[in-house]
């Protein structure tokens, strides 16, 4: 009876070893904190759908199957290191996604490397993400500043304008500030950039600071425009507009990201990365038909974002030999791929995703507000300099 015991418990432990050899399993690194779980959540919806447009369905890569664990970092970029290398322990992990912002994916990069394990980026903005902290085992599928920065000056930047820029007082904000005052400089087209005033996260304070520049800009000789840089998924479009700008004859601006549920009311111009009815291609109708059938409203930039991120791993692991890291990052490499944004490329030298951007403008007056597309800003127009390097 006791051989018969141990020789079941054997057999079920061979059939679990065995079940957890043919499993290939991505680890998704989020913050789920109270004042982040709904974008989470939104993260983690696209980048399972992702999944599904990838394998057509099956969660199958090669004949194995494909599991998503969920670590939560609770915003703490130190919990963000110490769970990528606790993820990669487990030698299932074939790679990991920083679903978070730029500090906390900062904060992964030397693990990575010291590792030699992939991690794929698919959100944090922040350019020295692929540049200047970025290393070999590192790939972002999200746009990084620069590229926002750019479009924005294409989009913008005219003979005798004056452009002054807000931005949050956070990282993430003086850096996409110092993109755009480099992408100016390479193609300012007669644009003056004036000033970058960097507000606070409480939306209670943001009007009173943006009314109190405006007496600084309408005596300016030429037009005015006032850019919000505002990298997340949540810009205070509303709080600015209601300081009415207009009646000093300054136009508002937007480099960041749309609400898919409730567009800004107010006349803007702008440049983003993701709004559901911009994009014109078989992904984006296929996540916007999906989402509309499970959640019955409609993708933002954050779901959009994950679920680039998750086809780009799926190729990948279907184009490398194996799940080993040195496969994967010959596999990222190069790799060519489509998402709800467009078509990608993810640029072998320093490892960042080139895309498409769109340039949208919002009439005054129109209803519903929705923005127009203005046209698509393509990846070889921007010109995006040289992150990393080797």
């Amino acid at each position: 009876m006791r051989r018969a015991v141990i020789g079941l418990a054997l057999a079920i432990a061979a059939a679990s070893n065995s079940a957890r050899a043919d499993t290939l399993r991505i680890a998704l690194i989020e913050d789920r904190s109270p004042a982040h779980a709904e974008a989470a959540r939104r993260s983690e919806d696209g980048f399972r759908l992702g999944l599904d447009y990838a394998t057509r369905g099956t969660r199958r890569v090669h004949g194995r199957a494909l599991a998503l664990r969920i670590l939560d970092d609770r915003g703490d970029p130190a919990a963000s290191a110490r769970l990528l290398a606790e993820a990669y322990r487990d030698r299932s992990v074939a790679l990991a996604v920083g679903a978070g912002g730029s500090a906390a994916t900062l904060a992964m990069l030397p693990v990575a490397a010291r590792l030699r394990r992939v991690l794929l980026v698919a959100h944090a903005e922040a350019d020295a993400i692929t540049g200047s902290a970025g290393n070999r085992y590192v790939f972002r599928t999200a746009a990084d500043a620069s590229q926002m920065a750019i479009a924005a000056a294409l989009a913008l930047a005219r003979p005798e304008l004056n452009l002054a820029v807000l931005a949050p007082d956070t990282g993430d904000g003086h850096g996409a500030v110092e993109a755009l005052k480099a992408a100016l400089r390479r193609r300012a087209q007669g644009a003056f950039f004036i000033a970058a005033y960097f507000l606070p996260l409480d939306r209670a304070e943001i009007g009173r600071r943006v009314a109190a520049q405006f007496e600084a800009l309408h005596d300016l000789h030429g037009a005015k425009t006032l850019l919000a840089i505002w990298p997340g998924s949540a810009p205070p479009i509303a709080a600015i507009a209601a300081t009415d700008p207009g009646r000093f004859g300054i136009r508002l601006a937007l480099c960041g990201a749309l609400d898919p549920q409730a567009p800004p009311p107010t006349e803007l111009d702008g440049v983003t990365s993701y709004f559901y009815s911009l994009p014109s291609n078989p992904v984006n109708a296929w996540l916007v038909a999906r989402w509309a059938e499970r959640f019955h409203t409609r993708p933002d930039g954050i779901a959009a974002e994950a679920m680039t991120a998750a086809i780009a791993a799926v190729a990948a692991l279907a184009r490398a030999p194996s799940a080993e890291s040195d496969a994967l990052v010959a596999a990222l490499e190069g790799l060519r791929f489509r998402g709800p944004k467009g078509q990608l490329v993810i640029r072998p030298q320093d490892h960042q995703a080139l895309q498409p951007l769109y340039q949208f403008r919002i009439e005054a007056g129109r209803s519903p507000a929705a923005p127009e597309l203005v046209r698509t800003i393509e990846p070889a127009e921007m010109r995006l300099p040289l992150g990393r390097s080797g």
